[in-house]
């Protein structure tokens, strides 16, 4: 088993994209454990310390992303990137009026990012998937996760202003490490290709 092989420009933008929105989910979850835990007072500049590098790496994963995803491979794209970010769009706001004036849920930063996220994985599978990266098998269990990811974050974002103390906390916890989860999948799948 050869990790890598043969990777291109494309893939190792890509790759190193998830890596950036791995070490993103991983310090986000370390604010939230910081911040949110029941009877957590972490000081401001603990906040600050995880939370602005989450978004500067954040930030970089969409950078690379979108670098990767431009790459032209001589192969028109079965999904193209432009379709999916119009359909993350039209998604955000569909589950914008959903959460706001069925739910009466307050709407937040979350739902931008859970829907970004999402989208931002999938134009890079779809990039992995026209490029001959991966099969039909791996672009549809990657698929499924993300969308199951996706399905779970929204879930808990109706559900989380509806719980008190540990419970909540657990709520916003769940969509963080699905997330995680999905991207662990993601890389070990496009390292082993």
């Amino acid at each position: 088993m050869e990790l890598f092989k043969n990777f291109s420009v494309r893939d190792w933008l890509l790759f190193s994209g998830n890596l950036c929105m791995f070490t993103t989910s991983l310090l986000y979850i370390a604010w939230w454990v910081a911040v949110f835990r029941p009877g957590a007072s972490a000081a401001r500049f603990i906040s600050a310390a995880l939370l602005i590098p989450a978004v500067l790496s954040g930030c970089a994963a969409i950078l690379l992303f979108i670098l990767g995803v431009r790459i032209q491979s001589g192969v028109r794209p079965v999904v193209p990137a432009g379709g999916i970010l119009i359909a993350a769009l039209a998604l955000y706001v569909l589950l914008f009026a959903v959460s706001r004036y069925f739910f009466r849920r307050p709407v937040t930063s979350e739902l931008f990012i859970m829907i970004l996220w999402a989208a931002g994985e999938l134009c890079a599978l779809s990039a992995l998937y026209t490029s001959g990266r991966f099969g039909i098998p791996e672009a549809l269990s990657l698929g499924l996760l993300i969308f199951a990811a996706t399905i779970t974050g929204f879930v808990c974002y109706l559900r989380y202003y509806h719980l008190d103390g540990t419970t909540s906390f657990v709520d916003g916890l769940i969509p963080l490490a699905a997330d995680a989860g999905v991207i662990v999948v993601f890389l070990v799948l496009h390292a082993l290709a």
